[in-house]
């Protein structure tokens, strides 16, 4: 499975006719402070590439207003994301994966940005011979989008690394 990049162009506008090149970055969260991080390499993406920043948590379910503990952490994460010029999305859905498929497909987004499974979690579920919520969400997005896994020990550091590959 392989995933690259694709521009969106359209050729009208209100003002006439006009080429636009636009990126979208989208960046999954989930309720766990970690996801700052992410959110942080997808402002750093958003603004070397001049793209527009989103940000995206899928609650599987039907509301995020289940736990109160998630749902500070969650607006702590939203209030951060928006800080750092990000557009919010919070949705709801039983099927995590095809969820964040159709936003990135609805969107036009170019860039999905997500971390990378803790490797604990990971070997369990293939103990267990269980595809894992990351596997289902790569394998959901469409072909033509890039996607950018953030391993858990990356440093900030190591973005200029990062954007040397998206540059």
């Amino acid at each position: 499975m392989s995933h690259k990049i694709i521009l969106i162009k359209t050729n009208q506008n209100k003002g006439g006719i006009k080429d636009m090149t636009e990126q979208k970055i989208v960046v999954c969260i989930t309720a766990q402070s970690n996801s700052q991080r992410l959110i942080d390499y997808g402002a750093k993406i958003a603004e070397k590439v001049n793209g527009s920043l989103h940000i995206l948590h899928v609650q599987k379910g039907n509301s995020i207003f289940q736990n109160g503990e998630t749902l500070k952490l969650l607006a702590k994460l939203f209030a951060y994301g928006d800080k750092c010029g990000g557009m919010i999305h919070a949705l709801c859905d039983e099927n995590v994966a095809k969820c964040i498929a159709d936003f990135v497909k609805q969107e036009c987004v170019t860039k999905v940005v997500m971390g990378e499974l803790p490797a604990a979690m990971s070997q369990q579920l293939q103990k267990n011979g269980e595809e894992n919520q990351f596997e289902k969400i790569i394998s959901a997005l469409p072909k033509d989008v890039e996607v950018i896994v953030i391993k858990r020990q990356q440093k900030m550091e190591q973005l200029e690394k990062l954007e040397e590959k998206i540059g």
